[in-house]
């Protein structure tokens, strides 16, 4: 017998580009975005969870990512482009409806810029590994220069051993292969276009005033967000935002532990719901 994953896929218009997502589940809506150089297939595990607890939730494609066209074919070049996207999105998909958004590494700097700019708009907003502003650190500097492996690697190579290297160091060989299967399917101007973003993001100055609670959420085993930035991030917000800091989690929390990140956000959840009630 043939056994269906409960996840449904879709296609919308979204500034008149041919959009992707998925989608699980029924209730409260939370919107979760990708990270960089991936798509929403990253949230295959995490979807039916979020649905068993009671939400409907959504992961799209940013365009130019897998099966998400560009808009007007130029794929968004800056976290504030993907966040207006995504803010497009959830007013096409969810008219009139406040929802949760999740993000991790570019899916969270572009949460966090949705509370900056659109936070009137959102019930809450968790971050992962995310901060204000994302310099890159030593390490990453040098891996992203090329310094730390092989001269003559091609793009793919490159990408997926950036991908890795950050995860949790408690990756598994599967996930391990299935993430840098994910590395493979976005084209190489999107990814590139995505690193560029995350080391030029700079929310400073702007978070002061976020209209809706914030879960700013790190894992350590990841390099490229120092904790500095993260505390420097969370003082910015003050009371709109909470801070978990973890161990044994890397740059892409929803596929290493989506367990774990289910929980985080159904508490989280549940937390803002009986403050409200």
């Amino acid at each position: 017998m043939t056994i269906f994953e409960p996840i449904t896929g879709r296609y919308v218009a979204v500034n008149g580009a041919r959009t992707y997502f998925d989608e699980a589940g029924e209730g409260v809506p939370i919107v979760c975005i990708h990270p960089g150089a991936t798509d929403s297939r990253i949230y295959r595990h995490l979807l039916p969870l979020l649905a068993e607890r009671g939400y409907r939730a959504i992961a799209p494609d940013l365009p130019g990512h897998c099966r998400s066209y560009p808009a007007q074919w130029q794929p968004g070049t800056s976290i504030h482009d993907h966040a207006e996207f995504v803010h497009a999105f959830v007013r096409t998909v969810l008219p009139g409806i406040s929802p949760f958004v999740l993000g991790a590494s570019v899916g969270g700097l572009t949460a966090l810029d949705l509370a900056a700019h659109h936070g009137e708009s959102y019930r809450g907003v968790v971050a992962m590994q995310a901060a204000s502003w994302t310099p890159l650190s030593a390490e990453a500097a040098a891996l992203l220069a090329g310094r730390t492996i092989a001269p003559d690697a091609g793009w793919t190579d490159h990408l997926e051993y950036a991908a890795v290297t950050s995860a949790s160091k408690k990756l598994t060989a599967e996930q391990e292969t299935e993430l840098r299967w994910l590395q493979r399917s976005t084209s190489q101007q999107a990814g590139q276009l995505d690193g560029q973003a995350w080391a030029s993001h700079d929310l400073r100055g702007r978070l002061g005033d976020v209209r809706c609670p914030v879960l700013l959420v790190q894992g350590t085993d990841d390099f490229f967000v120092q904790e500095e930035l993260v505390d420097d991030t969370a003082a910015e917000m003050g009371s709109a935002a909470q801070l978990l800091r973890v161990p044994g989690i890397g740059h892409y929390p929803p596929l290493e532990d989506p367990e774990w990140v289910a929980q985080v956000a159904d508490t989280f959840v549940k937390q803002l719901t009986a403050t409200t009630d």
